[in-house]
């Protein structure tokens, strides 16, 4: 005869750190999946977010706790305040937690701390420090033998409107090396794209708002070369690699449209590029999680790392163009069973081809959004604004209209299905009233 009590000691937790959204249909998406792959395990879900982040939006899932940080959103969580939270979690989620992790960016390090706190898997908080700090990050793998870009700290103006730097450890440094092809200027700590600018020398100070002139904001040198990202997870410091993504971005370097798989034929060698990532993964210390890692491929077929990042890639990256491609596989099941501890299922064989676009248009209010014709079935069309509401500029991943998804059978095929259905959106907009 089973007792209650040795029913409520066999209960499995996954702790989820941020249940909020950005409040993107790809983002809503994450959430929903994670919470299937939870409940096709019997796993219950624990979910910890901040008082004021609760207030503003909705929880796209429904969990069976939901524990409250006090206070506005703040990106890391002092000692009491994590001990307060798991001593809340061990009163109110009888059982085992078998796992914890975020799927947003920003929720990264508070799941870091608190999953140590409870004693389950994690990347350190050392290592979300490093990875999310982009100068640190691309310091830690230049001191590993992995070339990078120059990257320095802006930490100030001087009086004559020069720009003033150091470098990821904070050593003053008097100006930087010439870039033939200008400079990158962006969040230290930053996602989606928001706030980048291209400057052709340093010098070039005139179109640079005042935030960034204050701190916390990086210089990088420019590379030329075709973007793609590598979309996989990280067990024990391994990476197991799903796929990769040929992306599309705007002249604000918002991404606008991505293809999976991404075609490599400009890449020398497959071995020498697995081999980089990994050595990658080590030098950063990433020991667990979804992976999703950008690089550049330059015309002299050179790869050079970009951002790494331990959860999907956004804008349908993941889950939706890689289960796309990889039919049957279950990726957030992947992340929960490696947490746990346990073995990867094997992958199965990239069979198709998936795509997405998205749809800009001019800033305004929006008057009107529909449909020319019908879409085929094998696209997903989200819109992302709606009348009323207000088009900015196209210049960070949350600043556009719709969003289109295509699957099919090879590339040309998802291609027409993403040009079709793109010119069957109608978009109006109205500028706005300077009155």
């Amino acid at each position: 005869m089973f007792s209650r009590d040795s029913v409520v000691a066999e209960r499995k937790w996954a702790v989820l750190v941020g249940v909020t959204t950005s409040g993107s249909h790809a983002s809503t998406h994450w959430f929903k999946s994670f919470y299937e792959a939870c409940q096709k395990r019997h796993i219950m879900i624990c979910g910890v977010d901040f008082e004021e982040e609760l207030k503003n939006k909705i929880p796209p899932i429904s969990v069976d706790c939901l524990i409250r940080i006090s206070g506005p959103y703040r990106r890391s969580l002092d000692a009491d305040e994590i001990a307060k939270i798991a001593t809340e979690i061990e009163t109110r989620c009888p059982g085992r937690v078998a796992l914890s992790t975020a799927l947003r960016e920003n929720y990264q390090l508070q799941n870091s701390l608190l999953a140590e706190a409870i004693g389950v898997a994690r990347n350190t908080a050392d290592c979300i420090e490093r990875i999310q700090d982009k100068p640190a990050c691309r310091d830690a793998l230049r001191k590993a033998g992995i070339y990078q870009p120059q990257s320095l700290r802006i930490v100030g103006v001087t009086s004559d409107g020069c720009l003033q730097f150091s470098g990821a450890s904070g050593a003053f440094v008097e100006k930087p090396t010439d870039s033939p092809r200008g400079w990158i200027v962006k969040p230290s700590i930053g996602m989606g794209s928001v706030g980048v600018r291209h400057i052709l020398n340093v010098e070039d100070t005139s179109g640079l708002d005042a935030v960034v002139l204050e701190g916390n904001y990086c210089l990088e040198e420019f590379i030329t070369g075709i973007e793609y990202s590598v979309e996989g997870i990280a067990i024990d410091g391994r990476v197991c690699i799903y796929t990769t993504t040929a992306k599309t971005t705007n002249e604000d370097f918002v991404e606008i449209g991505h293809i999976q798989p991404a075609d490599l034929n400009s890449i020398s060698s497959k071995l020498e590029f697995e081999e980089q990532l990994q050595s990658c993964v080590n030098a950063l210390g990433i020991e667990c999680g979804n992976l999703h890692v950008e690089f550049w491929v330059t015309p002299e077929k050179k790869i050079v790392w970009g951002e790494f990042h331990v959860r999907q890639g956004g804008d349908f990256i993941a889950p939706d163009l890689v289960s796309a491609v990889r039919p049957g596989i279950d990726y957030y099941g992947n992340l929960i069973d490696s947490l746990c501890g346990l073995p990867l299922h094997p992958l199965p064989e990239i069979t198709q081809c998936a795509a997405s676009k998205f749809i800009e248009a001019s800033p305004g209010v929006v008057s009107e959004v529909s449909l020319y014709d019908s879409v085929p079935e094998e696209i997903d069309l989200y819109w992302e604004c709606f009348p009323g509401e207000v088009a900015h500029a196209v210049n960070g991943s949350h600043a556009r209209v719709a969003a289109i998804v295509a699957r099919g059978n090879d590339e040309h095929t998802v291609t027409q299905l993403l040009d079709r259905a793109a010119n069957a959106c109608a978009v109006r907009v109205a500028p706005v009233s300077r009155d």
